[in-house]
């Protein structure tokens, strides 16, 4: 089948399918992983001594794991040195449109230790692109689309949403921001795409009234979204939701509804949750719709927070309140009885809120457990910053150690974290 007729195809599947209700959601799940499970344990030399099991019985998967067994894992017989050369190839000559064995190739962005590469067959490409677009599209397919893409790493996915009415145009981040606004300015966007980090300084620009754009919709990508920069944002654009999209190399795995709420996306994933405390858990995923690369059990190690209550959308897909950040950026202490004290991000990021009126800020735990604050804020609010850290000591029972502050700072070829630990975990 003509691509762009597939890509269209699975837009319309996507867009019209409904569950009326948790139980068929779960129903069709489960029909979903027994096809996808016995594909596998055919082609998938790692998997097929797990013939006749249950999902519950397959091992949990990581990404150390997944690049350690690459070759015996995946299904289209592509060796892992080659598909790594490939990777970098790409990016090093910034030339993302070739393919290996006819199946495109990606690196990971290298935000946990382990480097990791994914595979992508034009069958997989064709059903992500007419996903993607059957959740963030706001009018029809044969509506005329601009959508601007800021990403570190152009790639065939992104390519294939591409059509006679949808244009689509990458921004590479690598280079200065400063050299993409004229051509931002002259494409005039409908969608503008980027993470949070790139959307603000789009918004510095329209602020000084150096570029003058109005997207109809901005999507927050690939770094935690905080609620005061999603503030920032929807100010400058002047619209009432920013919306995002939750993706990784391990698949799409949410989109925000139309009310603003995150939903996991549960037509194409079942999530397995690991929970931390009563909301909190970390995703545990198998794609029912990868086939190239299997997702079976996939550990991530984000910590998302589970929305409780109904959203107004009606959606029984599960609904999140937000994604925390990563299970490695929750911050270690100790307390008086030297015993280790676990504080999420969540109320690290409080402690600033709390202070003030802070627009910028990092806060990075060092190996050594010290706490470093980059901020550009004056004396007083070192003061009151510094109050709301001892509150939190005091109410969670830990040693606060000394906190040092540093004009704010950020490496911007690197995803930015406001709350980061470097503690190197066991």
């Amino acid at each position: 089948m003509n691509s762009k007729l597939e890509v269209a195809k699975n837009y319309l599947r996507f867009k019209h399918q409904r569950f009326k209700s948790r139980e068929e959601l779960e129903q069709y799940q489960e029909r979903k992983i027994k096809k996808q499970i016995n594909f596998v344990v055919k082609h998938s030399s790692f998997y097929r001594e797990y013939k006749e099991k249950k999902l519950s019985e397959y091992p949990i998967m990581d990404k150390k794991t997944m690049m350690e067994h690459f070759n015996s894992l995946n299904t289209v017989g592509i060796d892992k040195d080659k598909a790594l050369s490939f990777a970098i190839d790409s990016e090093k000559t910034r030339n993302f449109t070739p393919t290996l064995q006819n199946i495109t190739v990606g690196l990971s962005s290298g935000t946990s230790d382990t480097r990791g590469v994914f595979l992508v067959s034009d069958r997989e490409k064709n059903q992500w692109a007419g996903y993607i677009l059957s959740k963030v599209l706001y009018g029809s397919l044969l509506g005329s689309y601009k959508i601007a893409f800021f990403m570190r790493a152009d790639s065939n996915l992104y390519e294939a949403v591409k059509s006679k009415n949808i244009q689509f145009e990458f921004f590479d981040i690598l280079k200065p921001i400063s050299q993409c606004m004229q051509r931002l300015e002259s494409f005039k966007p409908d969608i503008l795409v980027g993470q949070p980090s790139v959307l603000l300084e789009i918004c510095s620009y329209m602020e000084e009234g150096a570029l003058q754009i109005s997207p109809e919709k901005v999507i927050s990508i690939a770094e935690v979204l905080e609620e005061q920069d999603c503030e920032v944002i929807k100010k400058a654009f002047n619209l009432k939701i920013i919306h995002q999209v939750y993706q990784c190399t391990e698949g799409c795995l949410g989109v925000t509804c139309g009310y603003g709420i995150l939903h996991l996306n549960e037509d194409i994933l079942h999530i397995e949750k690991e929970y931390l405390d009563d909301k909190r858990f970390i995703p545990i995923v198998t794609d029912f719709s990868r086939r190239s690369q299997p997702i079976i059990r996939y550990r991530l190690n984000d910590i998302l927070i589970e929305r409780k209550e109904m959203c107004p959308c009606g959606s029984c897909f599960t609904a999140l309140d937000r994604i925390e950040g990563r299970e490695d950026d929750v911050f270690l202490f100790k307390n008086a009885d030297n015993q280790q004290v676990k504080v999420f991000p969540d109320f690290i990021r409080r402690c600033i809120l709390f202070a003030g009126e802070i627009e910028n800020y990092r806060v990075v735990q060092d190996e050594d457990a010290s706490l470093h604050i980059y901020t550009d804020c004056g004396e007083e609010m070192r003061e009151w910053i510094t109050r709301e850290f001892e509150k939190l000591a005091d109410e969670m029972q830990f040693v606060l150690p000394e906190l040092q502050f540093l004009p704010y700072c950020y490496d911007n070829r690197k995803k930015l974290k406001r709350v980061e630990s470097k503690i190197r975990r066991k």
